[in-house]
């Protein structure tokens, strides 16, 4: 149990520092809308962006990202920005934003080849199939396996870091098909 909880906390830990070294980042907007209030599609909406926008990514949050665009700032979902590859610019993108004909191929650049995934629900263009026939790499996950800190080293490394404990409830389980 609590080598699971060490296994956690690394993995979380690890994952913040790789949000926060991102924070230069650039990019383009994929396609026009609106810059959020706040992460979540349902906050008020504030200044408009154009598709090719350059951006300048301030700070991320799940699927979305805290946006310069030309000095208005605001929220748009990761999925909408064209990251910039190390050292050079994004050419703006062509038609409606997707790159390429395959389904798949939105998670793609075009200049680096570089694949972006985010945990998003509702991603349209990927089929059932696509999903069920995925495989564990199992390679990773035992190497995951071998990460080992106990709950003390976790909650001296989250407390120089200034990381803060949360409590977090049970889900309800859900219908399964």
């Amino acid at each position: 149990m609590i080598r699971k909880f060490g296994v956690a906390c690394l993995a979380a830990v690890i994952l913040f520092q790789a949000d926060t070294a991102q924070a230069a980042e650039k990019g383009l907007m994929l396609r026009a809308g609106n810059l959020m209030a706040q992460p979540f599609i349902d906050a008020t909406k504030g200044d408009a962006v154009a598709a090719n926008q350059p951006v300048t990514i301030l700070e991320r949050r799940g699927g979305w990202v805290n946006v310069d665009a030309g000095g208005k700032r605001g929220w748009v979902r990761l999925l909408n920005v064209r990251l910039e590859p190390p050292g050079g610019l994004v050419a703006p993108v062509k038609g409606k934003g997707k790159p390429g004909g395959s389904p798949l191929s939105i998670f793609q650049t075009n200049s680096t080849k570089q694949t972006a995934t985010t945990g998003i629900k509702g991603v349209n263009d990927i089929d059932e199939a696509t999903i069920r026939n995925a495989s564990v790499n199992y390679v990773e996950l035992d190497r995951l396996e071998t990460i080992d800190v106990t709950a003390d080293q976790a909650r001296s490394y989250a407390t120089r870091n200034k990381l803060k404990e949360q409590q977090l409830a049970y889900l309800k389980k859900g219908k399964g098909k």
